[in-house]
């Protein structure tokens, strides 16, 4: 399968998460200021070269009804330009429940965007392992 980043993208800050080679572990790594695209990009693209990332999965802010605001298209344009500049195919889970997910861990040192960004990983991640025979 081959290790796959997730992010939690924020405007401030975003998430991060990686799996394991198997994908059946996800590890949450420091999450990432967010100075604009370039200097967003420029970390992730370190980031995947260091860890060997194969794919990216980016949480989707849908609304409540499962649609896509204005907020979820803005997240897939940015994330459009990150898939065509590093080259590295990135889907969208649906990100609804990681906030609650994340709230489970507050007494957690790890950071809580980071947090989120596994809960979407690993939502992916067992999304993937139901679909294939």
């Amino acid at each position: 399968m081959g290790r796959i980043l997730g992010l939690d993208y924020g405007d401030k800050r975003v998430g991060v998460a990686i799996s394991d080679e198997a994908g059946y572990h996800v590890f949450t790594r420091p999450a990432l200021i967010n100075r604009g695209k370039r200097a967003l990009f420029s970390e992730l693209d370190q980031l995947i070269q260091a860890e060997g990332v194969e794919r990216i999965v980016v949480g989707l802010p849908l609304t409540l009804r499962g649609e896509r605001g204005p907020q979820a298209t803005a997240i897939q344009s940015i994330m459009c330009e990150l898939e065509e500049a590093l080259s590295l195919p990135v889907d969208f889970e649906d990100e609804r429940m990681t906030t609650a997910y994340a709230a489970r861990f507050r007494q957690s040192s790890a950071d809580p965007d980071s947090i989120a960004a596994a809960a979407i990983l690993e939502s992916y991640l067992e999304r993937r392992r139901k679909e294939s025979p």
